[in-house]
């Protein structure tokens, strides 16, 4: 009789055990599954929902799922119309925002104000600026803020448009999140990126930076040069 419920009771375990497998298979992650080496001198594109660094591999083609700003319009401070058109052969950095933040907006907005002299000479970089709340944050609400900032530089661009496109494009292609709290209805409860994230000429995601702080922008100046470097060092292999 013991051995019979000894026995029973094992094959209930391994059933159980097997079940477990199962559902821990079914929370696996499926991009976590490809291999790829850091290469010196390279950064490295973004692949998948968890955003994965990836270095692509000698004679490959890159993958289709890596991090790439997609087609888009948008309407500028100047009420131009904005697109891929305007990052091409540029070296592009994001920034997400909205006009009555008071947050960590202006903290942002002024770091990027101390950095942006230190690339004076790069003609091939600019600053883009959009704004999470492009529904009270109008042509001229841009302008205002730009004036409240005293921003004058011809390479910062700051473009509202389409909630949809706006927030589709910044929590797929950049994994930032941007929302209001629901239930809420003060400017001071939405929720956005404190990130600026570098593209590269081929609109590529390349870096990622904390912005509320100056330390990351120093790391962001270095591999800005090093993301020169290495399409340098390609052209000359083409």
């Amino acid at each position: 009789m013991i051995g019979k419920l000894f026995y029973s009771t094992s094959i209930l375990l391994i059933v159980f055990l097997l079940l477990s497998c199962d559902e821990q298979k079914s929370n696996f992650y499926p991009e976590l599954t490809f291999a790829s080496v850091p290469e010196e001198g390279v950064l490295p594109y973004f692949k998948g929902d968890v955003m994965d660094p990836y270095w692509q591999e000698d004679g490959k083609n890159l993958p289709q799922d890596l991090k790439k700003i997609p087609d888009f319009t948008l309407r500028t401070h100047e009420n131009k119309e904005f697109n891929l058109y305007h990052l091409k052969d540029k070296y592009t950095l994001v920034t997400f925002f909205y006009a009555k933040c008071n947050g960590i907006c202006p903290l942002i907005t002024r770091n990027i104000l101390n950095f942006l002299p230190k690339i004076d000479n790069q003609t091939d970089v600019q600053v883009i600026s959009i704004s999470v709340n492009p529904e009270i944050d109008t042509v001229d609400e841009l302008k205002k803020f730009r004036g409240l900032y005293k921003i004058t530089r011809n390479n910062w661009t700051f473009l509202t448009g389409s909630k949809d496109t706006i927030y589709d494009m910044a929590r797929k292609q950049f994994g930032a999140d941007v929302k209001v709290i629901k239930g809420q209805s003060d400017l001071n409860d939405f929720v956005h990126t404190e990130n600026v994230y570098l593209l590269d000429k081929n609109n590529y995601l390349r870096g990622m930076y904390r912005a509320k702080g100056p330390g990351d922008l120093e790391r962001l100046l270095i591999e800005l040069k090093t993301l020169k470097e290495e399409d340098s060092a390609k052209n000359r292999k083409g």
